[in-house]
């Protein structure tokens, strides 16, 4: 129960005398201040009902071999971005399955409702911001042909025209990086409609964050001190926490121990072995004044498969969450709480930070190269 409504349900009675039965409290949903918010969410779930639909096996339709494929074109990968600059962003979500069959719709916030603006086809591609303009960078390339293109929007309507290209004369080995063509860019990472725990619902915590100033609290040693015994509890005497998946890739196992999560089928099924946590790290990753627990995982010597994760550990009004982020073999943790993948050097797509809320979570791109140092591991 949320401590508000504990606190009105004490004082009712403490009013009403002990002998009277308090009448029921109930606490209205906190509304998203801007209307394009809540049409969002909206649409969010309205999707999600579709495809809780298309996942009824006792539909008279339904075909477990075209499923797949149904789900892929109402449910799949969005992000929001202001692409006209009018201070409402656009949704865009990716459908489809495969590089060959993904294309983008992008949504936009138009006379109190959401409206569709146009459909790309995004196969191959990534989205890049394009600051202090109107315009979203359209990035393509495969097999050494590579361009850049500039996407608008005025009067309701897309238009995408030309604005960088290379390898049309002979394949080039290393992309030039969005950044170094349009300065200031940052990569846009897309994130998934839907969570799967504890039941399929949209994932709303990337609309609710949209705007939001990140946090810069400074360490609070007593809020530090609860969520340490917290989580200790999980790595010390097998206490229970609810596992989430960071990236849409694996780890979601709701309600676990650390014993069970690092078997076969607790973050990943293919592992034929137990899986180690073999070094850990107290970050606060978001920023809030409270450090959570990263905990560093690897499969067993002599996995075929090999790989590593990172699980952060949020303790949150007295329960412990697990957020997973999968194939890290390559990421360091900086001391800030930004992830980097090594592998991408000079593309802001590998500078990531982790935002989340209970059972949900997502990654989004730092708004900024990162200074400051790695983390410091121990050694369980």
């Amino acid at each position: 129960m949320h401590k508000k409504v504990l606190l009105t349900l004490v004082a009712c009675l403490l009013l009403s005398g002990c002998g009277k039965q308090a009448e029921p409290v109930t606490e209205e949903p906190v509304q998203p201040a801007e209307p394009w918010r809540g049409a969002y969410i909206g649409f969010l779930e309205d999707l999600c009902q579709r495809e809780k639909e298309l996942r009824d096996t006792d539909r008279p339709d339904y075909d477990p071999n075209n499923v797949d494929l149904e789900i892929g074109e109402v449910s799949g990968q969005y992000v929001l971005y202001d692409i006209d600059q009018d201070a409402a962003p656009e949704l865009l979500i990716r459908y489809g399955l495969g590089e060959a069959g993904y294309h983008t719709t992008v949504y936009g916030y138009r006379d109190g409702t959401v409206t569709e603006l146009g459909d790309i086809s995004t196969g191959h591609t990534s989205f890049y911001t394009w600051p202090g303009e109107n315009g979203l960078a359209y990035d393509w390339g495969h097999m050494g042909g590579h361009f850049i293109d500039k996407i608008t929007l005025g009067n309701g309507e897309l238009a995408q025209t030309e604005f960088f290209q290379e390898g049309t004369e002979a394949p080039v080995q290393i992309y030039t990086a969005a950044e170094d063509v349009i300065p200031g860019s940052r990569y846009l990472r897309e994130t998934p409609t839907t969570v799967q725990l504890p039941e399929l619902s949209p994932l709303t915590l990337p609309i609710q964050d949209y705007g939001k100033v990140p946090l810069d609290e400074p360490l609070d040693p007593e809020r530090d001190d609860v969520a340490q015994a917290a989580i200790r509890e999980v790595l010390e005497n097998e206490g229970p926490f609810y596992a989430v998946t960071a990236d849409g890739f694996g780890g979601d196992a709701g309600e676990t121990t650390l014993e069970a999560y690092l078997q076969p089928g607790g973050i990943t099924e293919y592992a034929d072995q137990p899986l180690s946590m073999t070094k850990l790290a107290w970050v606060d990753t978001d920023r809030d004044g409270q450090r959570e627990c990263l905990l560093w995982v690897e499969r067993a010597q002599g996995d075929p498969y090999g790989g590593a994760y990172i699980v952060v550990l949020s303790e949150q009004s007295g329960t412990v969450y697990g957020y997973c982020l999968n194939y890290t073999d390559s990421t360091e943790v900086l001391e800030d709480g930004v992830f980097r993948d090594t592998y991408a050097e000079g593309d802001s797509w590998g500078e990531m930070r982790l935002s989340f809320q209970e059972n949900q979570c997502y990654l989004y791109t730092a708004t900024e190269d990162s200074t400051a140092p790695t983390v410091t591991w121990e050694i369980p």
